[in-house]
């Protein structure tokens, strides 16, 4: 069976990075578009008609749209189940383990990361009060993630997107301030990570998006 045809919507330096990973990671053959957050084209109506909450990533499918990092992950993975997107052959506690990890960084660190981040975004009142409590709730997150990859390094005991998701929200913390002096295991998490050369690829078109884009 052809592979399907994919189309990528995605902005440097968002969420939607951890998609182009794992693109990387299974040697799939995809086509970016580039959505500049940065002038709100998210929220044009030309967007808007293909990703009606105008978020990134989305993930074209043989022309059929599929949106949330967690459902395009878990595509890709199960589209190169080989390729090291996931562990290969998981366990039924290992996939659920997989679901809880994307889970994690989607539904837990990321909202917190953006109440830290853009906190107008998340109350039409005083700011500082959602900042302070989404730092205090993201520290104590951080602290569980810097417990769970202590032993092997990674997420799921061996390296996966997962890791790469958890690098991503780590980033977007740190950009805000937020230090990682205290968690030597997440601090260290891009170094592990960049000796993948998937990994690496996916930094490097990054930083050509950014200057397409002039970020």
């Amino acid at each position: 069976m052809a592979d399907p045809d994919l189309v990528l919507y995605h902005c440097p330096n968002a969420c939607s990075q951890v998609a182009i990973y794992a693109l990387e990671k299974a040697g799939a053959e995809y086509r970016v578009e580039l959505v500049n957050l940065y002038q709100a084209q998210q929220q044009t109506a030309e967007y808007l008609a293909i990703s009606p909450l105008g978020k990134v990533p989305l993930l074209m499918v043989d022309g059929k749209p599929l949106m949330e990092n967690a459902a395009i992950l878990t595509l890709i993975g199960a589209l190169w189940p080989d390729a090291g997107v996931f562990p290969a052959n998981p366990s039924p506690l290992t996939r659920a383990e997989m679901v809880g990890g994307m889970s994690f960084c989607g539904g837990t660190l990321h909202p917190l990361v953006r109440g830290i981040a853009n906190p107008q975004r998340m109350t039409t009142g005083d700011v500082e009060p959602v900042r302070e409590m989404s730092r205090r709730l993201f520290e104590k997150s951080v602290k569980y993630a810097e417990k769970r990859v202590t032993e092997s390094g990674w997420w799921l005991g061996e390296q996966s997107v997962v890791d790469v998701y958890l690098n991503w929200v780590l980033s977007v913390a740190q950009r805000t301030g937020f230090s990682l002096v205290s968690f030597p295991h997440l601090s260290s998490l891009k170094d592990r990570l960049m000796a993948e050369p998937a990994f690496a690829r996916m930094q490097a078109q990054e930083a050509e998006f950014s200057k397409t884009l002039g970020v």
